[in-house]
Formats: structure tokens, C-alpha cells, sequence
């Protein structure tokens, strides 16, 4: 037991170290930040349950709303620690220290699987208000917010056991160890891919369903929380303890959920302790493959000349692709955003109504000029190319300081090859605009927008790098863990979104709209390129 004790506080300690120590803001900030940034996230879930409670509850039915909050969690809680259990078990940076030591493999893991399900209580945090609103609104009594309380630490074990015997299959039984940029790659996408999927899933349920299946299941009470709690055993008993707070079959539910998340839990540690060695071991070896250069023609490219702006460009953008926590935060979270968004409100019908809304009324165009504006700065909220332009050189920055190449070139390499990567988002808004059939007009204006907002984005992001680049980082991930840029551009993105929404409803010419969006971008950008020139010379030229 002072073994497996050792070993945890171990793990837990290191994962509040990667958290807080070694950043510049203070713990306290830090933590007021995250817990703005949660409720930010949770808001429309929240309001969602208080604006959704009474019809719900007029229906018999207001035990699906429970449901629908909990499955969020879980499927939060199992897709984003498929992609952490990965990484802190299988490519930490600690594991060729720990595994000569004298600790079994099942306390190994249980110490791991502890410091990863702190994490998890981060993103389970966003369940806090939506669950409280549902308190309030049903009028519950305490012993529905000390049950919350349970539930909140049930919730991401099952998903995170589940999560973690998956990928200790994986790794058990096939050679994907040596194979780690291309499945720390597939596993990020994927995991993007799955909460998408749930997200339409989720938006899509019951829409299969014939009306009088509807009538039958709404007749039957809250028997519709079944389909949304059938995936995780623990959902179930959790959201019927919620729901009968009040008498002795809710307590009954609680402490059947806890009884099977410590079941789980002991399964995990022996049968994870049985695979986690052998998957483990071999983890420095890596795949290679050896190429003549000279026989297949690729010397001839390596020697090519070049323009130096050509050159840093391509150097830029492929080590973006070829880097895998590169490519998922720079890459692959373009899409996140708006797919999650774009099917709140498109699905179930609603792009019809929406298609039909702007044939017929003008009016509207400002709205979508708005969205477009902000759709576009959202693709690359989470920070994009821009974000950390300077901070992926590394330690190898040095080097940009003595190669023969203007200081100015080298700011305009930055600056492309992350319009290249973040303009992206540019099609993702076509697309959203083509699906709502927009007109000519409203295309090219809802484009133009998107186009510039990306832009002024980009270049923010730059700037906030240039000013304080992170290049003392040991692994890639490290470097975007302890980056909470992003968390300040989504906060700008929100109040400057609120700000056109309510420009849009008193002007209400969609024309005028388009020029105060292209106006903030001229201004902002103008300021920004400004700086960084200034900025760029200091980089580059100052030691």
C-alpha cells in the first residue's frame, strides 16, 4: 500500500506541476481563467435546461434532460482521454524511469490512471452549471446537489476505464508503439471525429423515430432517458438517482452507480496491470525506412535553389503536417468548432428554415455576415498556425538569428505559412454557406469576411507570440499545454460577436454591417503589422 501510495502522489503531483509550475501567470489566475472559460462552454447548456425544463416537465420527460447532460460528460471524458491515456501512459517522458523501479504494473497504472482523471475533472467541470440549473428550475431539494456532487466524480471513470483498456489492447497486441507520430496523429483526429459524430448523433436523436413511436415512448414517462444513458451503465443509475431525489429510490441508484464504477475500477487494475507491461516494453524502438536519395531522385530536390521565402514557407507547413500535436491543434481543430457548431444549428430540420428565411427576407444577410465574421475567427480559436508561429521553432530558433535571410523575410514566412494552414477555415464557411444555398451577393460578402477575420486572427496570434515565445519547451506537447493565448482570443471572439449582433439588429443593412466587419479588420490589421515589424527586428536581430 506505501508503494501504490508513492507512486500516485507521484503522478498527481507531476500532472499539477505540468499544470501550473513553470508558467508565468499565477496559479490563482490560472485557475479563475479555467473556471471562466468552463462556464463560458456550459453556458448554452444551461440555458438550454432553464429554457427547456417546463416542456420537458409538462411531458413527463424532464429526466432526459439529466441524460443529456451526463452523456455529454462521459463522451467528453471517454474521446478526449482515448488521445491523454496515450500520451501519459505510453509516450511520457518518465516511463524508461519508472518501470526499472520496484512497482508492480498495476500500480503503475492506478498512479496514472489517477493523475489522468484529474485532468478529466477539468472538462466534467462544464456539467456543473447545467446540472445546478436543472436543480433550480425542478426546485430540487439539498440531497439533489450532494448527490450532483457524486455523480460529478462517477461521471469520466467508466469512460476513462473503458478508454484506457482500449488503448492497453492496442498497444498490447499490435506494433503501433512503433509507430508513435502516426498514432498519436490518428488517435487526436480520431477523437475529433468521434465527439463530431456524437454531437450529430446526439442532435439526431429520435429523429428517426415514426411520431406515434414518439407518443408511445413519451407516454411511458421518463423511459426516454434510456436512450441516451444505455452506452455507460453508471449514466443510468446516476440520472434516475438525480431524478428521485427525494425518496429512497434515488439514494438506491447512487450508490448502485458507485458500486459499479468500483467494480470496474478493481477489473481494470488487475486485468490493465496483466496487459500494460508487455505493451510498454519497446516503446524507444520506432519504425524506419531505409531510402537510396540518389537512386530515387529525392537528391536532386534537396539541392534545388530556392527563394528563401519559398523555402521557409515549405519548411513551415511541413513540419506542421509531419508533427503530430502540430498538426492536430493547427490542423485538425479548424474543423472542431465549426462542425460542432454548424450542427446545433442545422440539424433537425432547421437548414431548411434557415434556407427559406433568406429567400425571402434580406434582412437576415447581416446576421449571416456576422456569423460568417465570427465563424471564421472561430475555426482558429483554439489558436491556429499563428498562435505558436515562433514558439514550434524550439531551442532551434538560434539558428534563425545567423542564417543569411532579412528579418523581414523571415516575418512574412511566418505570416504566409500560417494564412496557408488558418485559411482553411475560409472553406469550411463556404461550405456552411453553400449548404444554406446564400446568394451570389451574400457568398462572395459572407467569404470576404471569414477571409479577413482569419486574418486578423492570424496576425494577433503572431504578435502575442512574438512578444513572448515559448522555445525552452522539451516536447511538443508541453509547449501547448501551458499556452492559454487561445483562452483570451475566445473571449474576444465572444464579446466581439455579441457587439456586431447587436449592431446588426439596430442598423439592420446588411451592406453597412459588411464595411464595419471590413473596417475592424483594416484598423487591426494596420496595428498589427506596425508592431510586428517593429517586433521582428528585436527577434531576430537582438540577442
Amino acid at each position: 500500500m506505501s508503494r501504490l501510495k508513492l507512486i500516485t502522489k507521484y503522478f498527481v503531483r507531476n500532472a499539477l506541476d505540468e499544470m501550473f509550475v513553470g508558467s508565468k501567470m499565477k496559479p490563482g489566475f490560472i485557475i479563475a481563467l479555467m473556471i471562466i472559460i468552463v462556464c463560458m462552454l456550459s453556458l448554452p447548456f444551461t440555458l438550454m435546461i432553464s429554457e427547456s425544463y417546463e416542456t420537458f416537465h409538462s411531458m413527463g420527460q424532464e429526466g432526459m434532460l439529466i441524460a443529456i447532460i451526463l452523456s455529454l460528460g462521459t463522451a467528453v471524458s471517454f474521446f478526449f482521454g482515448v488521445y491523454t491515456i496515450m500520451n501519459v501512459f505510453y509516450f511520457a517522458d518518465d516511463i524508461e524511469v519508472i518501470l526499472p523501479l520496484p512497482f508492480k504494473s498495476s500500480e503503475i497504472i492506478f498512479g496514472k490512471f489517477i493523475a489522468v482523471l484529474i485532468n478529466m475533472y477539468i472538462y466534467t467541470g462544464m456539467l456543473i452549471l447545467p446540472l445546478a440549473a436543472y436543480g433550480v428550475v425542478s426546485k430540487a431539494y439539498f440531497l439533489y446537489y450532494l448527490y450532483g456532487m457524486i455523480v460529478l466524480v462517477i461521471t469520466p471513470i467508466l469512460p476513462m476505464i473503458l478508454a484506457a483498456l482500449i488503448c492497453m489492447v492496442l498497444m498490447r497486441f499490435t506494433s503501433l508503439s512503433k509507430h508513435k507520430d502516426a498514432f498519436k496523429m490518428f488517435t487526436g483526429c480520431a477523437s475529433l471525429i468521434l465527439i463530431i459524430a456524437f454531437n450529430y448523433l446526439n442532435s439526431n436523436s429520435g429523429s428517426s423515430m415514426t411520431s406515434e413511436q414518439i407518443l408511445e415512448k413519451f407516454s411511458q414517462g421518463n423511459n426516454t432517458m434510456e436512450m441516451l444513458t444505455g452506452v455507460f451503465i453508471t449514466n443510468k443509475f446516476s440520472a434516475y438517482g438525480l431524478l428521485y431525489n427525494n425518496n429512497l429510490s434515488g439514494l438506491i441508484n447512487i450508490v448502485i452507480a458507485l458500486i459499479i464504477s468500483i467494480i470496474f475500477f478493481i477489473a481494470y487494475y488487475y486485468i490493465g496491470g496483466k496487459l500494460y507491461l508487455k505493451g510498454v516494453i519497446g516503446l524507444s524502438e520506432s519504425f524506419s525506412k531505409r531510402e537510396n536519395i540518389l537512386e530515387t531522385g529525392e537528391a536532386k530536390k534537396l539541392i534545388t535553389i530556392n527563394s528563401p521565402l519559398k523555402a521557409l514557407i515549405k519548411k513551415d507547413i511541413k513540419t506542421i503536417f509531419r508533427t503530430p500535436q502540430f498538426f492536430i491543434n493547427c490542423v485538425a481543430m479548424i474543423f472542431y468548432m465549426p462542425i460542432v457548431m454548424g450542427m446545433g444549428f442545422l440539424s433537425n430540420g432547421n437548414l431548411e428554415k434557415y434556407t427559406e428565411l433568406l429567400k425571402v427576407n434580406t434582412e437576415w444577410y447581416g446576421i449571416v455576415i456576422v456569423i460568417t465574421f465570427i465563424g471564421g475567427a472561430s475555426c482558429i480559436m483554439a489558436g491556429g498556425a499563428g498562435a505558436t508561429a515562433l514558439s514550434r521553432e524550439g531551442k532551434d530558433f538560434i539558428v534563425a538569428k545567423y542564417i543569411p535571410v532579412d528579418y523581414k523575410t523571415q516575418l512574412y514566412s511566418k505570416i504566409l505559412s500560417s494564412l496557408c494552414i488558418n485559411e482553411i477555415g475560409t472553406l469550411v464557411v463556404s461550405l456552411g454557406l453553400i449548404l444554406i444555398k446564400a446568394s451570389p451577393i451574400l457568398f462572395a460578402l459572407g467569404i470576404v469576411s471569414a477571409f479577413g477575420s482569419i486574418l486578423l486572427i492570424t496576425l494577433f496570434g503572431i504578435y502575442i507570440d512574438f512578444r513572448a515565445p515559448k522555445l525552452a519547451w522539451e516536447n511538443e506537447k508541453a509547449m501547448f499545454k501551458k499556452n492559454y493565448m487561445p483562452l483570451f482570443v475566445m473571449l474576444i471572439i465572444f464579446i466581439l460577436g455579441a457587439i456586431l449582433v447587436v449592431a446588426t439588429l439596430i442598423i439592420k443593412n446588411f451592406i453597412m454591417i459588411f464595411g464595419i466587419c471590413l473596417s475592424i479588420v483594416a484598423i487591426g490589421c494596420y496595428i498589427l503589422f506596425r508592431l510586428l515589424f517593429k517586433l521582428a527586428y528585436k527577434v531576430y536581430t537582438q540577442d
